[in-house]
This record gives structure tokens, C-alpha cells and sequence, in this order.
């Protein structure tokens, strides 16, 4: 996924508010999508962080689960690149292209912070249908090999 054919993000990026310390924790996500370094997820994800997947309605909740998607996801998308960013305080709007296979896709992670900084909602919205599905069989095939699911 990140680690084929990354290109560090040539996003456009649009503050909204106050740019302050949250931003360090940005870089630490950048940095993650780059390297997928599981050390800077357990720094920036909350105990407590609720992951919505685009394939199920009900969240994914704890930094466990949330880690252990996160990084099968490196694994399965392909020249994964932002494209835009919306920042607003400690609400992020991160908009990606990415490969599956031969499919491409668009997406947006919405990332909320808690007080500390940490990542305490994290929601990943993909489009178009066909792309979306490709993910779904991919992701739940790698997660029931980790017994995930």
C-alpha cells in the first residue's frame, strides 16, 4: 500500500482556525503513512479511538483493533498519496488516491483529536463502489490470516 509507490503528499493543505501543536501529530501521521512504523500509531492513536470502516456501520473501538487495521491497510492500497487537506482545529479532512489492483480509488480520512493531541475518532469514506468492494475482500481476507476477525 504506503510502501508502494508512496509519494510523499503533494496536497494542497487548507488551515482553518488556529494552527498550533496539533499539527506535530500530522507529521506523526504523515511519517506512519511513509514508513508504517506501528511505534508512531501507539504515540497518536487514543486508548480509546473508534475507527469507522467504510464497510460496516458500527465502529471499531480501542488502539489494538484500530493499529492492527491501520497496518493491514498498508498492505493493500497502492500508490496510496494525499491529494488535499482540511484542517480545522482538531477535525481533519485528509483526501487520498490509491490503487487497488488495477482499480482506482478516492477517499477521505476524517480524524478527529482529543485534548492531548492523540487521534480519538478516525473515520475512512472510499468511493467508487467497485474500488470499495476490491478493499473490503482484500482487508478481510488479510485481517482473518492475522485472526482479526
Amino acid at each position: 500500500m504506503w510502501s508502494r509507490g508512496f509519494s510523499r503528499f503533494s496536497s494542497t493543505i487548507l488551515f482553518c482556525g488556529t494552527i498550533n501543536s496539533m499539527n506535530s501529530q500530522l507529521l506523526k501521521w504523515h511519517r506512519f503513512v511513509e514508513t508504517q512504523n506501528s511505534d508512531l500509531l501507539s504515540e497518536i492513536l487514543a486508548d480509546d479511538v473508534k475507527f469507522h470502516s467504510p464497510f460496516v456501520w458500527k465502529p471499531k473501538e480501542g488502539k489494538l483493533i484500530t493499529t492492527t487495521i491501520l497496518l493491514t491497510a498498508a498492505t493493500v492500497f497502492q500508490e496510496f498519496k494525499y491529494i488535499r487537506e482540511v484542517l480545522q482545529d482538531k477535525n481533519w479532512a485528509l483526501e487520498f488516491e490509491a490503487k487497488i489492483g488495477d482499480l482506482s480509488m478516492r477517499g477521505i480520512d476524517l480524524i478527529t483529536l482529543n485534548d492531548e493531541g492523540e487521534i480519538i475518532d478516525f473515520e475512512v469514506m472510499i468511493r467508487p463502489a467497485n474500488a470499495l468492494q476490491a478493499l473490503g475482500i482484500e482487508m478481510t481476507k488479510k485481517l482473518v490470516e492475522l485472526g482479526a476477525v
